[in-house]
């Protein structure tokens, strides 16, 4: 999960929808949740749901994007944001894992109270559902295909990359990943440090400050991972 910053609000607002051009240009049009690119259907997200929190309805801070599939799974639960990671808050990043058959899990080595809010949040979420599993998804819900497919198409360019080593070939990556999931992109060339440097600047928002010099992700500055 890509950890993004937003910065200050750039003015208040009346509803909280009219919030969600300034969430694009600061994020760009990908669910902070999945990753998804979507070109439509990308709706203000807020991550108190304004129903039980009406005093948060119209906060910046509050707000987030997200895809139709992540914002219903949520649902108008009561949250406690401390039970879960954020990725405008936290360094998300170090949190999850992807793989070739598109299941996102908690990644390994993070501390086992950070884990359980890691595994929290995906099942909040509803990031775990996956075909003949226990939770399946719905007949709408692409994200574990989306994931496995983006998995599939860095592959494939990772493989020609080593081939053909040029600046034309690392151009069309980055382009490529553009459309698709940061942190697919990321663990695919977690050993091309240029081209990691390259996809932290290619995202709008993506927090820099979660990754050092060699793109390694680092704790973040005021976050609890």
């Amino acid at each position: 999960m890509r950890p993004v910053t937003k910065g200050n609000a750039p003015r208040s607002y009346r509803e909280y929808s009219d919030a969600q051009p300034d969430l694009v240009d600061k994020l760009g049009r990908f669910c902070s949740y999945c990753e998804r690119f979507l070109c439509v259907g990308l709706a203000v997200e807020h991550k108190r749901p304004k129903s039980r929190y009406p005093s948060q309805a119209l906060a910046w801070e509050n707000f987030l994007l997200a895809c139709s599939n992540c914002n219903s799974a949520k649902r108008d639960r009561k949250i406690i944001l401390s039970r879960y990671l954020w990725p405008d808050v936290d360094n998300t990043f170090r949190a999850f894992e992807y793989d070739q058959s598109g299941i996102i899990r908690v990644r390994k080595y993070i501390h086992k109270k950070l884990r359980q809010r890691a595994r929290r949040t995906i099942i909040l979420l509803g990031l775990d559902k996956y075909p003949g599993q226990f939770r399946e998804p719905t007949d709408r819900d692409y994200r574990w295909s989306d994931r496995r497919k983006e998995w599939e198409k860095a592959a494939l360019m990772r493989r020609q990359l080593h081939q053909h080593d040029t600046p034309g070939q690392r151009e069309m990556i980055i382009k490529c990943a553009q459309d698709g999931i940061f942190s697919i992109w990321m663990d695919v060339f977690q050993e091309d440090t240029q081209l990691m440097q390259r996809l932290l600047h290619a995202f709008p928002g993506t927090a820099l400050d979660c990754f050092n010099d060699q793109c390694y992700a680092v704790a973040r500055p005021g976050g609890c991972l």
